[in-house]
């Protein structure tokens, strides 16, 4: 939106301090884009990731798919529209994988359908993640290339809990996953 202010020559030059004051402050605020609707810092904790393996995952690297699905906790803040509280997403994948590869580096893209059925598309990229305890912690980062919230930046946590690595070593290998997963949506 462009605006533009007239003001009449001789009212400028009779005009009080505080009316010059409000002129300038209205003028201000019709030249500088709103940063509202620039502003997105949206966080959705306690959500739940579930994967199954077919065939399982075992130590020797072979092919599986993994299909899954992730229901995100309430999300909050600033940008969030009304009504928009969370989201849950599927997926599916197929490669060459064992247990000690399990979450690590790649990328692909997935769909979140959100309360209001309204959705985004991300492009993620997942980094190596890390092992500790029989717990699995990994971080994707991307953007969002269509639909709601397009061009803000995601960042999601995974970490699967109590994994049993002890199945890696079975015929049947390690065929499910389950944990937590936090989302941080922002945009400047």
């Amino acid at each position: 939106m462009q605006a533009s202010l007239k003001l009449h020559p001789t009212r400028f030059s009779t005009a009080s301090p505080r009316a010059l004051l409000l002129a300038g402050t209205v003028l201000g605020l019709l030249m500088v884009p709103s940063v509202a609707h620039a502003l997105l810092l949206i966080t959705c904790p306690a959500g739940t990731t579930q994967v199954a393996y077919s065939p399982g995952l075992t130590n020797t690297p072979r092919l599986i798919q993994g299909v899954g699905h992730e229901l995100s906790g309430i999300c909050t803040g600033l940008g969030l529209p009304t009504g928009v509280s969370s989201f849950m997403t599927t997926f599916t994948g197929e490669d060459t994988a064992a247990c000690t590869t399990l979450l690590t580096a790649s990328e692909g893209d997935q769909t979140f359908v959100w309360n209001n059925g309204a959705t985004s598309t991300w492009h993620f990229t997942a980094t190596v993640g890390t092992s500790v305890g029989g717990q699995r912690v990994t971080t994707l980062q991307g953007p969002i290339t269509s639909g709601l919230f397009q061009g803000a930046q995601v960042t999601q946590v995974v970490t699967l809990l109590n994994l049993d690595l002890a199945a890696c070593s079975t015929e049947e290998g390690l065929t499910s996953a389950s944990g937590t997963s936090t989302y941080l949506f922002t945009a400047m």
